[in-house]
């Protein structure tokens, strides 16, 4: 039978029975319940099935422009404060949070959810894996996933700028070059617990960019990440002040790269941004991944590096009838930004 736990001391044991990754163990997702109180966290379990959600609430503010030319829609999207279930990790958007050896029943799911609604989001991945009759869900194509494939010939990093083509080669050794002075250092516990203030203002510079904001991530939980072994978290320090920081999570053949901070202000002037990403394919190469996964933000820059997109689409429905019929149009409109795909690499055919 289907049971949803809104508190993990409800979850059972049982929930570690089927095998699955790091991504879904109770002592992983205990981080964020713990860290994470402006959010409702769901648990949803039957003997086949183990899927983690989240309830939040969130306006539309920074999508008002698309809006222009309707000011009852724009009227709306200021004023409501829509409750969401995300049917998945939302700090974690494009890594399945849930495991299953058969389809999903939606309908089910959703009655077993005791909280209501406004507004239900699915990612692709997870969709495709469930039984949904009869739903008026719209499909919405979001900011792509910036990956990296990891060639097996790379050694060191020195090896992956020598793919580059000139232009690109000049870039990275200028970014190596006006970042020397830059210390960096591996932060354990007392470190995070330390500096968590600092990365919070950090990371919400970063973080603020993104056109859609989900609930707010709280670097307090690096702490525990890393103290149990789930991540590692690197800082960028000059003269003794932190100016930046990137966390790393490892799972078999990738290596993520989701939770990043820097002084956006600085950054004109000293690339701090742009070592880290150099670090971060200096790690997927020495730890022989296959993929570094570098998030959503930044996109055309990151392809400077080779990275490319990867595309993603959620399923979402308003359920309310009457709010459904007047934001389709908004929906159907909704686009993401256009931005020019950087071919650096000399292999490839595509030259600029």
């Amino acid at each position: 039978m289907l049971k949803v736990f809104t508190k993990i001391e409800d979850v059972p044991q049982q929930w570690e029975d089927l095998e699955s990754p790091d991504f879904l163990h109770l002592k992983f997702l205990a981080i964020y319940y713990k860290n994470h109180p402006q959010v409702k966290h769901l648990f949803a379990m039957d003997e086949d099935m183990r899927l983690y959600a989240h309830i939040f609430n969130i306006t539309f503010n920074k999508t008002k422009n698309y809006a222009k030319g309707n000011s009852i829609i724009s009227f709306l999207l200021k004023i409501i404060n829509f409750k969401v279930l995300y049917l998945t990790n939302s700090y974690l958007t494009n890594v399945p949070a849930f495991i299953s050896n058969k389809a999903i029943n939606l309908k089910e799911l959703h009655a077993n959810i005791k909280e209501k609604s406004n507004i239900t989001v699915i990612p692709d991945f997870l969709f495709e894996k469930m039984i949904v009759e009869n739903e008026d869900y719209t499909k919405i194509e979001v900011e792509e996933e910036m990956v990296l494939d990891i060639n097996k010939e790379w050694r060191e990093l020195t090896d992956y700028i020598s793919d580059l083509k000139k232009k690109y080669r000049i870039k990275v050794n200028r970014i190596i070059y006006e970042t020397t002075d830059l210390e960096i250092r591996n932060l354990g516990k007392q470190d995070l617990a330390s500096y968590a203030v600092e990365m919070q203002i950090l990371f919400d510079q970063v973080a603020r960019s993104s056109r859609f904001k989900g609930p707010e991530f709280n670097t307090y939980s690096f702490k525990s990440f890393v103290s149990q072994g789930f991540m590692r978290v690197e800082g960028y320090f000059l003269d003794k002040k932190l100016l930046g920081f990137s966390s790393v999570i490892e799972h078999e053949k990738m290596l993520y790269s989701y939770f990043v901070g820097f002084d956006k202000q600085l950054n004109s002037s000293i690339p701090i941004y742009g070592r880290i990403l150099l670090e971060n394919i200096t790690a997927a190469i020495k730890l022989k991944k296959d993929r570094l996964v570098l998030g959503r933000t930044a996109n055309e820059y990151k392809s400077n590096f080779g990275a490319y997109p990867m595309k993603s689409f959620v399923y979402l429905k308003v359920e309310n009838r009457f709010l459904r019929a007047i934001l389709r149009p908004f929906l159907n409109e909704l686009r993401i930004s256009q931005w020019i795909q950087r071919k650096p690499f000399k292999s490839e055919a595509f030259t600029e």
